[in-house]
């Protein structure tokens, strides 16, 4: 049997010292662990219009005319409205009746993908929409229709746009 020279004790001792090392490195990087965690979905935020009125700021015998809206998403996504529908059209002028003077055209096509953007601070986003052709006044309004003030509620439907 060889006997063990001082060099080849070190040299061994060197050896089992760095794969030691290695065993305690390669221990003290890999790791694993479990838990639970919870989730929870937000909710909807309804959309507002803010203001609603005439682009272009009256109504006149025989011309179809586009409404503005300006619409309030408070929602941390998009939304696209796929529905507007205008209900209630009344005067504030005696002897003007809207809905006798004023056609409401509900089905009246909408501006293209109508987006509203992501809130990105607790006050929301608003966006605001013109819409072409929904109201028309008839060709021969009651004159008390001169200079007469309109009302009507605004109802969207809409869907999120996030993708």
């Amino acid at each position: 049997m060889r006997k063990l020279t001082r060099r080849s004790a070190g040299i061994a001792l060197t050896a089992l010292v760095g794969l030691s090392a290695a065993g305690a490195a390669w221990a003290a990087w890999n790791l694993t662990g479990s838990g639970t965690a919870q989730a929870k979905a937000g909710s909807v935020v309804n959309l507002e219009v803010t203001s609603a009125g005439l682009a272009d700021g009256s109504l006149s015998p025989g011309n179809p005319t586009a409404v503005k809206l300006n619409v309030l998403n408070k929602n941390k996504f998009p939304v696209k409205i796929t529905n507007i529908d205008l209900t209630n059209f009344t005067s504030t002028k005696d002897g003007c009746v809207g809905v006798e003077n004023v056609s409401i055209f509900n089905g009246a096509a909408l501006p293209g993908d109508v987006i509203v953007p992501a809130a990105t601070t607790d006050s929301g986003v608003v966006k605001e929409i013109v819409w072409d052709g929904p109201l028309k006044m008839i060709d021969d309004p009651a004159n008390a229709c001169q200079t007469a003030g309109f009302q009507f509620n605004v109802h969207l439907d809409a869907v999120s746009a996030a993708s």
